[in-house]
């Protein structure tokens, strides 16, 4: 095995023991122990250790400090999917200033990516190991949010229910927002914590393997981002 295929092998690693909610200067620990031993043997990751996963699985570490922050981390994106799902045909109607219809087809439809983002737990670890599954995931959600459109009632006598749109719109909001900021917190507030660092003898300490960016603020604010802009989308259309 060549060292590029070693580095593979070492994030495949790193993608098991984050799925087991491991904290990161575990992992670190583990990586600097993998590298060590596979220096001194010459041999490869594979043929040392057997598969990333197995290697993981025989590991043993104490997680229940991060077990709640992991499950944290899935359900806030989750519950921010399903707000801006709401929030899309409230800010709709409102602009139209026309009460929220829905007919029984068009919520079957808009249930369905939402009972996908409900079972996300129950199978997000097999989609991070192969990233393929995102993608029928991800058509079959849009696949369900055309369909909606195409079966919504048209005036209130069609309509399986009528509502106000401002509860609605307002309620999103204010769950984006405050899903955004909490997320927003416990990211800087893991920063270190959680950081995956390797311990290197002789190179003056600790090396981070992968720290905290600012990116993580984009995508703790993504939906409050997008739902911006489906609103100011919306404001300029009927100027």
């Amino acid at each position: 095995m060549t060292v590029g295929a070693d580095d593979k092998w070492i994030d495949a690693l790193i993608i098991e023991l984050r799925l087991r909610h491991v904290p990161g200067p575990h992992i670190g620990d583990t990586i600097a122990s993998v590298r060590e031993l596979l220096a001194d043997s010459g041999q490869s990751a594979e043929n040392a250790f057997g598969s990333a996963r197995e290697y993981a699985t025989s590991l043993e570490f104490s997680t229940a400090s991060t077990r709640g922050q992991a499950l944290s981390g899935i359900w806030r994106p989750i519950l921010g999917l399903i707000a801006f799902l709401a929030f899309l045909p409230a800010s709709t109607a409102w602009f139209q200033h026309r009460p929220m219809l829905f007919s029984a087809a068009e919520s079957a439809f808009l249930a369905l990516p939402v009972l996908l983002a409900l079972t996300l737990p129950l199978y997000i670890g097999a989609a991070i190991r192969h990233r393929w599954l995102f993608v029928p995931l991800v058509l079959v959600s849009g696949a369900a949010g055309a369909l909606s459109g195409k079966v919504a009632p048209t005036s209130a006598a069609d309509a399986w229910l009528v509502t106000s749109p401002l509860p609605w719109l307002a309620g999103t909001a204010i769950v984006m927002l405050a899903l955004s900021i909490h997320g927003t917190v416990l990211s800087v507030r893991s920063r270190e914590v959680d950081e995956i660092v390797e311990p290197l003898p002789g190179t003056g300490g600790p090396r981070p393997r992968r720290g905290w960016h600012p990116a993580l603020l984009v995508v703790n604010w993504l939906f409050p981002i997008l739902a911006a802009l489906v609103f100011a989308l919306s404001l300029t259309s009927i100027r």
